[in-house]
């Protein structure tokens, strides 16, 4: 997966709320320059408005808002939460956050439909979410 640099993936204990889990999530790409720091506000803009949307599969959330809400190129990060991040109001809860920052419409889709394979082995989603370190996380995408 090109869309994914090592630096990008962290594994953290907790967050506070689903908004802090967001702007943890989203901060691997602010720090390489792939998003602004107003496109993490966009995202939680987004969910206050839409629901939790991103909630994608089982356990994984893919935050990410739209190219001209701060997106500079295209990237991923990965952030896997220990302990479950749940959503306000709503049965969704993840604990692997998938930031997704796309300068376009069409530069990421190889990398999404990457990320969909890889998450419908639902044993090796299941390794995934129990990864003790972020090289084994990244392993699972590269």
């Amino acid at each position: 997966m090109t869309l994914l640099r090592k630096e990008n993936v962290q594994i953290l204990e907790s967050a506070k709320d689903w908004k802090d889990a967001i702007i943890k999530s989203v901060l691997p790409l602010e720090k390489g320059g792939f998003v602004t720091e107003e496109y993490k506000y966009a995202v939680i803009s987004n969910v206050e408005e839409y629901g939790p949307y991103i909630c994608i599969a089982p356990h994984v959330a893919m935050p990410h808002a739209r190219p001209e809400q701060g997106a500079v190129s295209t990237q991923i990060a990965l952030t896997l939460f220990k302990k479950e991040v749940s959503f306000e109001k709503e049965d969704a809860a993840a604990n692997l956050f998938i930031a997704l920052a796309a300068a376009d419409s069409n530069s990421h889709l190889d990398t999404l439909m990457q990320i969909s394979e890889i998450l419908q082995d639902e044993e090796k989603a299941e390794k995934m979410l129990k990864s003790g370190d972020a090289e084994t996380l990244y392993s699972f995408f590269a």
